[in-house]
């Protein structure tokens, strides 16, 4: 009995960018050029998810499970025969009720379990799914150690062998020379004492805590927002009340940009309360940006001491950790430490030790 991959890409159809998309695609990635036998389901070749519009799927064995659209069927079980000793991997929450396969589930948190996110009834949906293919799965992986004991903790019966902490890698990002000419294509001075803050914005991201941090530092400082949701009227009225002038909003972005800004940046500002891994921190240390974040769930794992944490959200906390920064020899020993923090943050590493533990998995269930 051979090991074939099949890996689940409806995950693309959820989202149009974002953490789980950028960890499937650099799995995806990974997985097609190892020497592994993987299929590919629930590909859409017209995405308009930025990650799936990289992938020319010409280059790959594509399946179409079921004529039933994406936004439905992602609620499913995989409807889609496998052959025997099969390895099956969902992107987002899907298992095969399969017998004769291998279930493999990535976890990336529990934020509805504690309700810090959707409500009613996507909330429910997702925890109910969630709880389906934990309880079927063969193979359990964490993205972080923080994720791993919510895991045990919502669910005390899952064996702790059968879980494995495998963490994000951080993606292409790195420090430029600031002496040589910059290729921007946004209407930003790099030259303007701006703070970033980069991704979601609602629930526990408390972007509002970002606002409030601006206020209570000089005028000089700017707040450069990056990618998120849509905007709606109350936090566009926010900033015009709060710090109006200072702000600028860029809803979509490329990565080159995106590195532009993280070398340009006084430091990363990361509000968030909750984060299964949290990869914003990890791509501004890589890019030499100081990062100003909060102590709590997986970001320690991620910023190790490299990073200024208060202990909750909190503008006075952040504002004076942002404020230490302004000494140039403190904030140089913070980039160092950040450097050489991200180094056991790579895709290399993730993709193979996720196939490590395949096989670690597999033989376990088929030839013991």
């Amino acid at each position: 009995m051979m090991m074939q991959v099949f890996l689940d890409n409806i995950v693309f159809s959820i989202q149009k960018a974002g953490g789980v998309s950028a960890y499937w695609y650099e799995l995806l990635s990974g997985m097609c050029n190892s020497d592994l036998s993987v299929g590919i389901l629930n590909a859409r070749p017209q995405s308009d998810n930025i990650f799936e519009k990289k992938i020319d799927y010409n280059d790959f064995h594509c399946i179409r499970e079921s004529w039933i659209p994406c936004k439905y069927l992602r609620y499913l079980p995989l409807r889609y025969p496998l052959p025997a000793g099969a390895v099956f991997h969902g992107g987002y929450l899907r298992v095969s009720p399969q017998k004769n396969i291998l279930n493999i589930l990535t976890v990336h948190d529990f934020a509805h379990e504690r309700k810090l996110a959707s409500k009613f009834p996507r909330g429910l949906a997702n925890t109910m799914q969630k709880a389906y293919g934990i309880q079927r799965a063969d193979g359990i992986i964490c993205i972080s150690d923080s994720t791993r004991k919510e895991l045990l903790h919502f669910f005390p019966t899952i064996n702790p062998a059968k879980v494995k902490v495998i963490y994000h890698g951080i993606g292409n990002f790195y420090q430029i020379n600031k002496q040589q000419p910059v290729s921007c294509s946004l209407d930003i001075d790099l030259e303007e004492k701006f703070i970033l803050y980069v991704g979601a914005r609602r629930n526990y991201k408390n972007f509002s805590m970002a606002v409030k941090t601006m206020e209570l530092l000089p005028p000089s400082f700017h707040l450069v927002v990056i990618g998120g949701e849509p905007w709606n009227k109350e936090e566009i009225s926010m900033m015009k009340e709060k710090i109006a002038g200072r702000y600028h909003i860029f809803p979509t972005i490329n990565q080159a940009d995106l590195n532009i800004l993280y070398n340009y940046a006084f430091c990363l500002l990361y509000t968030s309360a909750y984060e299964g891994f949290g990869l914003p921190p990890g791509e501004a240390m890589k890019a030499g940006c100081p990062v100003v974040t909060t102590g709590m769930t997986s970001i320690p794992e991620v910023v190790g001491n490299a990073g200024l944490m208060a202990e909750k959200p909190d503008p006075l906390l952040f504002a004076e950790k942002i404020s230490s920064l302004e000494n140039e020899t403190f904030k140089q020993q913070l980039i160092a430490r950040g450097l050489k923090q991200v180094q056991q943050f790579t895709w290399d590493k993730s993709v193979l030790e996720t196939i490590d533990f395949y096989k670690d998995c597999w033989n376990f269930k088929f030839t013991t």
